[in-house]
């Protein structure tokens, strides 16, 4: 992967970056407004190319070296770094998966792996930045009853296609997708797992990845489970 020079905010910090997007050797990235709203609601950073309108994500360690030096040699840095398992190209393997499941995705443009150990910032995720459209979050909270429960009904089908081709989101809630000017359902957030073959565990999978908390509320996620599984031919 060729050598990136990728300045957040004038601070230069270099990157191995997988692309085939026409990047300069040096990136200057920008923290607007829309950009700090993100990180308010999520744990990553994010960071605007205004030229290419490219939106960077960069993924934190979650351990430090001072103060879990184990475990932020052996997660960090020999399973992340070295052994190739860093969260920017998980997401990127699971975008492509959603794609070829026949599913909206944000175009990704770019995976990047930190070169120095010590910067917290280990990997970075490049998509297409969406400017027109709404957070699907923001989009449920200002629905009536009947349009939530119609888009967790879209979500759910989506969700099915997704099972369908033995896989399920790791973290199933509105926020992880956008609701484009057409009104059409892109999904942001890709991070997916291959669902456990046994009929048993692949159920326990499914009804885990449906989560109150992240369906604003019980009632939400009984219908998501009840719909779900009656799309997917099973007894709720």
């Amino acid at each position: 992967m060729p050598l990136y020079r990728v300045s957040l905010n004038g601070v230069p910090r270099w990157y191995y970056l997988r692309t085939r997007f026409p990047f300069p050797g040096r990136i200057a990235l920008q923290q607007p407004e829309t950009t700090r709203h993100m990180e308010a609601v999520g744990s990553s950073r994010f960071y605007l190319e205004p030229r290419s309108n490219t939106l960077f994500k960069l993924i934190a360690d979650k351990f430090t070296a001072k103060r879990q030096p184990l475990n932020w040699w052996l997660r960090d840095i020999l399973e992340k770094r070295l052994l190739g398992g860093f969260d920017a190209l998980k997401e990127w393997r699971s975008n492509r998966l959603i794609r070829r499941a026949g599913l909206k995705a944000v175009a990704c443009r770019g995976v990047g792996l930190a070169i120095n150990p010590f910067n917290p910032l280990g990997s970075l995720l490049a998509m297409e930045y969406l400017a027109s459209g709404e957070s699907g979050e923001t989009h449920f909270l200002r629905l009536d009853e009947t349009a939530r429960l119609a888009f967790i009904r879209r979500l759910c089908d989506d969700a099915a296609v997704l099972i369908h081709h033995g896989y399920c989101h790791r973290d199933f809630h509105y926020g992880n997708v956008w609701v484009d000017a057409k009104g059409d359902i892109v999904w942001i957030d890709t991070h997916v797992k291959r669902l456990p073959r046994r009929a048993d565990r692949r159920r326990q999978a499914i009804d885990a990845m449906l989560s109150p908390s992240k369906l604003k509320g019980d009632r939400y996620r009984r219908f998501a489970h009840d719909y779900l599984h009656e799309r997917l031919g099973r007894p709720a």
